[in-house]
Formats: structure tokens, sequence, C-alpha cells
């Protein structure tokens, strides 16, 4: 359900994050890498916008959000995001299973 629900750049934040499970990105590599690139304004914020955005999804699928995030620490901007490689396996076996076929 949470798949089903999330909007193309969000699909692709958490699609990024699932590719490298149990590491810590930074929001600046997600916004260069996933968001347009550097130089497109703030990343911290345009990586919670994104975050702000899932809000529907995650509160239609009932479970908390599919990865964890940190603040940055003080005097430093931006959080840090990662994905549990467990919770990584559960969601890259939803893309390739049965959701494609259940939703196409």
């Amino acid at each position: 359900m949470f798949l089903a629900e999330l909007a193309p750049q969000a699909r692709q934040m958490l699609e990024y994050l699932l590719r490298a499970p149990g590491r810590t990105i930074h929001c600046t590599e997600l916004a260069d890498k996933v968001l347009g690139g550097p130089g497109q304004g703030d990343a911290a914020r345009r990586v919670a916008g994104v975050v702000s955005g899932m809000g529907k999804a995650h509160g239609n699928s009932g479970r908390r959000y599919p990865f964890y995030w940190w603040a940055a620490p003080g005097g430093s901007a931006g959080a840090t995001y990662a994905v549990r490689p467990s919770v990584a396996a559960v969601f890259l076996a939803a893309q390739l299973g049965e959701w494609p076929i259940a939703h196409g």
C-alpha cells in the first residue's frame, strides 16, 4: 500500500535508499542523486519536502516509515537517512514480486 501511494520523487528517493541498505545517506546525496542535482535549492528542505509528501502513504499504511532519519548534529545542516537491510529486502521483494502485477 505504501509503495502504491508514493509520488514519483518520493518513490525514487525510497528506491535510492533501498539500494543502499544499512548505509547512512546525507540529504545532500539524496538531493544530488535523486532530486535534480546540486544547485537546485536547499538540499535539506528539498528532501524534507519529499518526506513530508509521504505522509498520506504513511498514514494509510498504518505502519512506521520504512526508513530512519537523524537530525544533523549541532551546527550542521540536513538530516541523514537509512533503511535497515531487512526492510529493504521486503520492499525490493514487493517491487519484484506481486506489487507490479496487482497494480499494473
